[in-house]
């Protein structure tokens, strides 16, 4: 029987099954394919999304490569990255370990503190960080001002305002990375570390020897995911600076910079969808990049450690 036969044969007899299943691919299709398709088309028009559509190639990926602004944001993720999402991986992993020790008692309550901010919306979070660190009514500022210290200007400097948004960042993903580490380090067989203890391995022995090494897997999740998030900053450093994008645009980062060209925030540049899907396109070509080097990097570095 020729193959285009059978197949047919195969859609006649098995039609229900494949009736059942289908709504899965139609909604992928209208959801999935078609965004993804126009979001394509999208990029090779200058386009405000009210007047004429204006057909520009692949201009708006040369303007892309060529403009100072994408690689100024591409900047700025970086720095906002290195001060936030690097330090945060590192502090929830040692916390997880912490809380793993069976001597600690009420650990149901730190779980619920650590993990408190990811229920806490995004914008009240804001506005307390505006409270905390506002360069003339902060609190922060009121007790440096009450031990004899010069306030400091927060959020009207680059770094400052950086440093504030990064804090937010740490803030909020610490209890989500301390939970999957405690998931992780809760499949470690118990004997492991009754046989460290008996052989009088302190805490960071254990930690470097058998923790990290068994739970390398959760190590690797929690790396690509951090790493994806972090270069997806966008509501900490709008809701902080008002959608202006902080001192000399300290805070604009990659997603900051496409909602700003779809119209929401940044009054300085003007409404253009098509570039903005152009800069949708550059950040997931580089969170792609980096995904690859952090899966190549941590997977060599499991392979040198066994």
């Amino acid at each position: 029987m020729a193959p285009r036969k059978r197949r047919q044969d195969s859609l006649l007899r098995y039609w229900r099954e494949y009736l059942a299943i289908s709504p899965f691919y139609i909604l992928f299709a209208i959801f999935g394919v078609f965004p993804l398709g126009f979001a394509v088309y999208l990029s090779t028009l200058s386009w405000d999304g009210l007047g004429d559509r204006e057909f520009v190639g692949f201009d708006q990926f040369v303007r892309l490569v060529t403009s100072g602004e994408f690689l100024d944001a591409l900047g700025n993720t970086v720095i906002i990255f290195l001060m936030a999402q690097v330090p945060v991986i590192v502090a929830s992993l040692g916390a997880a370990a912490l809380l793993s020790s069976p001597r600690l008692r009420a650990k149901g309550i730190y779980q619920t503190l650590f993990f408190l901010p990811q229920v806490t919306s995004i914008v009240a979070v804001a506005i307390v960080f505006q409270s905390l660190f506002s360069n003339q009514f902060g609190i922060i500022n009121t007790i440096l001002e009450a031990v004899g210290l010069s306030p400091v200007p927060w959020t009207t400097t680059p770094w400052g305002t950086r440093l504030v948004v990064s804090l937010m960042v740490f803030w909020r993903s610490f209890g989500y990375f301390v939970v999957i580490f405690l998931a992780g380090i809760s499949s470690i067989p118990p004997s492991l570390y009754e046989a460290a203890h008996l052989d009088g391995a302190g805490p960071w022995r254990v930690l470097r020897s058998i923790t990290v090494p068994m739970i390398w897997p959760t190590v690797l999740f929690v790396t690509i995911t951090g790493t994806i998030g972090g270069f997806q900053i966008f509501t900490e450093a709008q809701v902080l600076t008002n959608g202006d994008g902080g001192a000399a645009g300290s805070v604009i980062t990659l997603m900051f910079l496409q909602v700003g060209y779809m119209g929401a925030t940044l009054p300085t540049v003007s409404t253009d969808l098509g570039y903005a899907t152009a800069i949708g396109w550059g950040i997931f070509v580089v969170l792609i990049a980096l995904a690859a080097i952090n899966s190549r990097i941590l997977i060599r570095r499991r392979k040198e450690a066994s």
